[in-house]
């Protein structure tokens, strides 16, 4: 299925530009909450920048995906990335909290318009290899991340933060370019699937199959959890285990290892049926409870290294299984709302857990509020795994499969103006 890939020159040159550009974000992340940390020193401070970064999901998910639906993709990724290019390559020069906040603000809303714009894409230049460019998409993105944090570690000993903070921004420069020269086709209509579909209404077509609410629904858990690690995991190596800058971005690259390894072994599986994906799903999020359950306990960086290599592979797999099983189910025309809607609902839950992280480490440790977030998660899978098992035919094939709705799009095609 790879070969399939790589005989794919638009979905190559894609693939090729979102994975370098990881290796700036994976960099620029470690070095953005060091930044942070180091002028603003607060749990607050990393939670209202990690809600900057979050909030034009939460804000303008929707309306970003139906763009996707609506407009050329090709355009909204450049956009994208430039954005971020701009943003990044501000942080670099900042530091005091006005301005890393405000660009933080302005390269969430770059990601908050990349994202779905990339993920419906995907089945446009893949055809019916699109389960296996979902894996890939989530490949290029972990190993950027996986190895972003290593290039950070490495440069913060020669131009402190602000090196990996401008290498970010040229990485999202280069992103542009290629980006620029893939060629996307919207995808055609269907009978049931009427010219200037609004948001409200295709959210409703998308969220119709039962199966899908409950991994957006089980999915909305997750990333309360996940708003408690991200405040906790420089906490964690720098105060709790007493570790380095270094520690911590290696910290980083252990959780994106494990992702880049679960998601790895997803593309080699190639295409599988939803009644494989959901029960994939929930174990996903189960192992993601157990994962951070370890980081709760881990008493030094070596064991926690194995402890967010776990959570990581847990993450990947819930989602790189969502994802797929979005690509897979729900109409290509409407797929950009699901997407944008999702991250919608996603960026909420992780402006609760941002919010909860610094009440909880204020008010208990950082190791309660690891454990409460492993607890969330615990809750969400058994929650979905309880929700599927009770509907009938909740693992079979579900509406808009592949072996009833084939692909539409040939990978080749042209893309046109609206």
């Amino acid at each position: 299925m790879f070969g399939r890939l790589r005989a794919n020159p638009p979905l190559r040159r894609l693939l090729g530009a979102w994975a370098q550009s990881c290796v700036g974000t994976g960099a620029g992340y470690v070095a953005l909450l060091l930044l942070t940390l180091g002028h603003l020193h607060t749990a607050w401070a990393l939670g209202a920048v990690l809600l900057a970064d979050y909030l034009p999901s939460i804000a303008l998910g929707a309306w970003f995906g139906a763009l996707a639906d609506r407009y050329p993709k090709r355009r909204l990724l450049v956009l994208g990335s430039l954005l971020q290019a701009g943003a990044y390559g501000g942080l670099a020069i900042s530091h005091t909290a006005f301005p890393i906040v405000s660009l933080a603000l302005l390269a969430g809303t770059g990601s908050a318009l990349e994202r779905p714009a990339v993920r419906a894409a995907l089945p446009v230049l893949a055809g019916e290899a699109t389960q296996v460019a979902a894996a890939a998409y989530d490949t290029a993105r972990w190993l950027g991340m996986t190895a972003g944090p290593l290039v950070a570690a490495a440069l913060f000993a020669v131009g402190g933060v602000a090196l990996p903070l401008a290498l970010n921004a040229v990485s999202f420069v280069i992103a542009a370019a290629v980006m620029a020269s893939v060629a996307i086709a919207p995808a055609p209509l269907g009978d049931d699937e009427p010219a200037g579909l609004g948001i409200r209404a295709g959210l409703s077509a998308a969220l119709a199959m039962p199966a899908i609410a409950i991994v957006v629904a089980s999915s909305a858990g997750t990333f309360i959890a996940g708003g408690l690690l991200n405040v906790c995991e420089p906490l964690l190596a720098r105060h709790v285990l007493h570790g380095s800058a270094s520690d911590y971005a290696l910290l980083v690259a252990c959780y994106c290892a494990g992702m880049v390894t679960a998601t790895a072994l997803v593309a080699r599986r190639g295409t599988k049926p939803p009644s494989v994906l959901l029960p994939r799903y929930v174990v996903a999020v189960l192992l993601t409870a157990g994962g951070m359950c370890g980081s709760a306990i881990a008493g030094s960086v070596l064991l926690a290294g194995f402890t967010f290599a776990a959570t990581g592979v847990g993450n990947a797999l819930l989602l790189v299984s969502g994802t797929q099983l979005i690509l897979t189910c729900v109409p290509n025309a409407v797929q950009g709302r699901l997407f944008g809607a999702k991250d919608t609902v996603e960026g909420a839950c992780f402006l609760i857990g941002l919010a909860g992280a610094g009440a909880l480490v204020a008010a208990a440790s950082v190791r309660v509020t690891l454990g409460t977030g492993a607890a969330i998660c615990a809750v969400s899978g058994l929650a979905a795994a309880a929700a599927l098992r009770g509907r009938a035919g909740g693992l079979g094939a579900l509406p808009g499969s592949p072996a009833t709705n084939p692909p539409r799009v040939a990978a080749d095609a042209l893309e046109r103006s609206p």
